[in-house]
């Protein structure tokens, strides 16, 4: 169930998507007769309609059961469009992603990431102390997730083993203050996940899409918060696979049906956080379009992650020459992204990232209590 547009009261009329139920053809024409504008788009039923109107076409559609978990889920996904992002629970403590729009830093140990690679891995200083330098930066400026990498995931990539991974990580997780900062590990290793979490992280951000169910078992098993993100392949070869017919729908797809692999698997829905995976397997198109509709994603009733900071898509949007010059394209996306109710927005350049989101959730939010 995805809503595209949400009125407010009962009453109020909705456009909604409707896919993956059992008979389309009958609930489109049920549907229809009850005055809804109902058109199938490549199986999927888009309508203007109301909450009851699509309710009681459901009930005289499917059985009892499936007509439950229809008229469920659309009165979930428009009170999540509405409503504020829920806090995410931790080990200790909560993210508190319904009050404002949080600032996930980037802290990448590593020699190849596209942006920033080497910058924190090595240099004069022994490891791990330049990472710990620029973690107290982050800190300094505002931000309220480290999220601490130590495998590029930039297109093109080649994999590292775990045992490198967790050498170029660890002493940086191990070193960090806990209590100060909220620390996330970008990883899709199970092994470094379950050592990165007994170190002292909190979250674990995944950007292969869920794909390794023993990655979700670690999860289960020592009680993090996920991020769910949609991706294709590996980085190796992600780009190869940026085919859709419609972008918008494949993502949303993929992260509901994620999430409900991530039930099987024992996380708590509660502490998930849902990313569409801006640059992951995608043209700029697809990011544009993804960016176009990230309101949308608020209708999975989980925090939403948007990154989409320094990455190359901005340079055919901004018509730049290099990282260098991506700074304000990469500001426009997160005041985007807060506009339309992302939770978290991970960032390069955390201080203007904090300023940014600070004034576009006053505007676009109506938060009044910035002065």
């Amino acid at each position: 169930m995805r809503i595209v547009e949400a009125g407010l009261g009962a009453g109020a009329q909705i456009r909604a998507v409707v896919s993956g139920v059992s008979d389309p053809g009958r609930l489109r024409s049920t549907w229809a007769s009850s005055g809804a504008t109902v058109e199938d788009v490549g199986g999927r039923l888009h309508a203007i309609t109301t909450v009851e109107a699509l309710a009681r076409a459901a009930g005289r559609t499917f059985d009892a059961e499936e007509a439950g978990v229809v008229d469920r889920c659309l009165r979930e996904a428009v009170a999540a469009w509405l409503g504020p992002a829920p806090e995410v629970p931790l080990s200790t403590g909560s993210v508190h992603t319904g009050t404002r729009p949080l600032v996930m830093g980037v802290l990448n140990v590593t020699p190849d990431s596209f942006s920033d690679g080497g910058a924190f891995y090595g240099g004069d200083a022994p490891h791990p102390q330049t990472a710990l330098d620029h973690a107290e930066r982050l800190r300094e400026q505002g931000a309220d997730i480290l999220d601490v990498g130590g495998e590029s995931t930039r297109p093109g990539a080649e994999p590292v083993s775990q045992e490198e991974e967790l050498a170029r990580v660890l002493p940086v997780l191990e070193a960090l203050d806990t209590d100060e900062a909220v620390v996330s590990i970008d990883t899709t290793k199970p092994e470094v996940a379950r050592a990165a979490v007994a170190a002292g992280a909190a979250i674990v951000n995944d950007v292969s899409g869920a794909a390794d169910p023993a990655l979700l078992e670690v999860v289960a098993d020592t009680g993090a918060a996920y991020v769910l993100m949609h991706a294709r392949g590996r980085p190796k070869d992600m780009q190869s696979r940026a085919t859709y017919d419609d972008v918008v729908a494949e993502v949303y797809e993929f992260l509901a049906d994620g999430l409900l692999r991530c039930a099987e698997a024992g996380i708590y829905r509660q502490r998930i956080l849902i990313d569409p995976g801006l640059g992951f397997a995608k043209t700029p198109e697809h990011n544009v379009a993804l960016l176009r509709a990230l309101r949308q994603f608020r209708g999975l009733g989980r925090p939403v992650v948007v990154g989409a900071s320094r990455k190359s898509f901005l340079a055919a949007l901004a018509g730049d020459g290099g990282l260098e010059e991506r700074l304000e394209a990469s500001l426009a996306c997160a005041a985007l992204a807060v506009a339309s109710g992302a939770s978290v927005i991970r960032a390069h350049d955390v201080e203007p990232t904090v300023r940014v989101a600070r004034v576009a959730q006053a505007i676009s939010r109506r938060v009044d209590d910035w002065r």
